[in-house]
């Protein structure tokens, strides 16, 4: 059968499973691995979209086929598919090696079918794509693609030039440059369904699990998540996503909130096929009180039973707290305060004090908070290497005083400061120094040997050396503290803390390695490498389990057999 569009996801690097390369600790704090295998929540939006009006879509998440099988050969996948239309996602930077190489691997075997790219970093580097970049006939700029892809197909079906197609950037058949007026912004996200089904349908109707498992270890995790909104009412410094940006570069000049129906029946769907945790990404307190609370009602008059993770923009209030404590059967909260120290988490963009932090963990700890996560970062605006190390110290006082499951994280800015943030697009007036600025010059990075060789800026305080050294020790510092405050197994934290220490050692010897001129000798010592990198990464992945919400997690057989009987597979 001929597919009217394949969407892939590719890894961040294509031919990760040839290099030896430290990526160190750059996906931490995020469910997925080094090569970043997690497709953005609008593929599963544009799928259920374009099959509600006729098209018949697919997923494959060809970096988690490439992770669960070592032998997997790419070229010949590709070869083997048969679409009108492929679609490539350039949403985090950190693909910006693998979309590319994906891209033309697949003009290599389909010469004439279309290839098209979308997300966020695709949309501030459209021009340069089309200029640049043959493998890449169109750019879908924005955050919301699913109605522009819908009409560019129809384009596509008809033959025609999609002069009219909004929010597009494209090469006619002259090789000639068009960008088409980024016009559509939506306000309203309800006819946009975000449907975990989809993943079950695709499963059973390409009989493929790997292709559509959001990330590698989703069986073993299933944690999933919810867009309240697009856009944001914060100007966080370092932020690609912030209200800047967002006005900037994507044509939105405030944000778009999903109805509280619409979020209760999502969750809905979620709930009937996973036992798993919900995150709603987002502050619901950007809609408003009311707004929040709407939400939080719909969730319980539902009757979910999921465990909920909330995100915090800023401390909660009693009000709040309550709220969620009323309507959650099941809750965990976050907050990323990013510094300790005041002075720095105001130059980030973050204006609340620490009292306010504390007294709003406190008081969700005693409404039933099953847990709270506090994440801090090293590479801050105004951040030494001394202050990032001493967010640990702070932590260790922080738990020393409260009570309940309060986890706090440390991890650095990585890979890449992102492009369209403020700080990025004023280094210097926010005590950055940006050491690239094109794609092509952050695609080439990311073929570099180490982590800290990726990085695209430092600051006025911090060199790249700095950063790394304040991470791993920040890192080692902290997980020494867990041990002694028995949040995990000292035998656990003895195999992370030599992991981390291992990571470090390599992080070194790839510095000297990379200083080589011997092309041979470099590549040479570089393979050498790998067993200690692989074992490195198995260590200090154990870390990782700190991020999963309380209980057990997994598939509800009985909502994928309704789906069966149901016939909708």
């Amino acid at each position: 059968m001929t597919l009217d569009i394949v969407l892939l996801h590719a890894p961040s690097v294509y031919d990760f499973r040839e290099r030896s390369a430290m990526y160190g600790p750059i996906s931490d704090v995020i469910p997925s691995t080094p090569i970043f295998e997690m497709y953005p929540l609008g593929f599963l939006s544009m799928v259920g979209y374009l099959e509600e009006n006729g098209y018949h879509a697919r997923i494959i998440n060809l970096a988690v086929k490439m992770l669960k099988n070592p032998n997997l050969k790419v070229e010949e996948l590709i070869s083997k598919l048969n679409a009108k239309v492929f679609g490539l996602d350039l949403h985090w930077l950190a693909h910006a090696n693998g979309s590319l190489e994906v891209a033309s691997l697949i003009k290599k075997y389909h010469e004439d079918v279309p290839v098209i790219l979308g997300g966020i970093s695709s949309t501030y580097y459209h021009e340069e794509i089309i200029s640049l970049f043959p493998q890449v006939d169109y750019v879908i700029r924005g955050d919301s693609t699913e109605k522009p892809l819908l009409k560019l197909l129809e384009y596509i079906d008809s033959g025609k030039e999609p002069e009219n197609v909004e929010n597009l950037t494209w090469r006619d058949s002259d090789g000639r440059k068009h960008i088409n007026p980024l016009i559509y912004v939506p306000e309203d996200l309800d006819e946009l369904s975000l449907d975990y089904g989809v993943v079950v349908k695709l499963v059973l109707k390409h009989r493929d699990l790997e292709s559509n498992l959001p990330y590698e270890s989703f069986m073993d995790y299933p944690f999933t998540a919810i867009l309240t909104c697009k856009g944001c009412t914060n100007n966080c410094t370092t932020c690609g996503g912030s209200k800047y940006s967002f006005n900037k570069f994507y044509g939105r000049e405030k944000p778009a909130f999903k109805s509280p129906k619409k979020i209760a029946e999502e969750m809905k769907t979620i709930s009937e096929y996973f036992k798993a945790p919900i995150f709603l990404l987002g502050d619901l307190r950007q809609g408003g009180a009311d707004y929040a609370d709407s939400v939080l009602k719909s969730i319980k008059n539902e009757g979910i039973d999921n465990t909920i993770t909330l995100e915090l923009f800023e401390p909660a209030d009693k009000d709040y707290l309550d709220s969620i404590a009323e309507n959650c059967e099941r809750f965990t909260m976050e907050i990323s305060p990013d510094s300790h120290d005041e002075k720095i988490r105001r130059l980030q963009g973050r204006y609340y004090d620490t009292a306010s932090l504390e007294k709003s963990i406190n008081y969700a700890m005693e409404k039933g908070c099953e847990k709270f996560d506090v994440f801090f970062m090293i590479g801050l605006p105004g951040q030494s290497k001394e202050s990032a190390v001493d967010s640990v110290n702070y932590s260790r006082r922080l738990l020393e005083k409260m009570s309940g499951k309060i986890y706090p994280f440390i991890a650095p800015m990585a890979p890449f400061l992102d492009p369209g943030s403020m700080a990025f697009e004023n280094p210097g007036m926010h005590g950055y120094y940006r050491r690239l600025l094109t794609l092509r010059e952050h695609r080439e990075a990311l073929l570099q040997p180490s982590w800290k060789l990726i990085l695209n800026y430092e600051t006025n305080l911090m060199t790249r050396d700095k950063i790394v050294d304040a991470t791993y020790e920040a890192m080692i510092k902290m997980n020494e503290m867990k041990k002694k405050l028995g949040i995990i197994s000292i035998d656990e934290a003895e195999r992370i803390s030599k992991g981390l220490e291992l990571a470090w050692d390599v992080t070194k010897e790839v510095d000297h390695i990379a200083s080589l001129r011997d092309e041979e000798e470099k590549e040479k010592r570089l393979l050498e490498l790998r067993e200690k990198v692989k074992t490195a990464y198995k260590r200090t992945n154990l870390a990782k389990k700190d991020l999963r919400t309380p209980g057990r997690a997994g598939i509800r057989i009985s909502g994928v057999l309704k789906h069966l009987i149901r016939g909708r597979g």
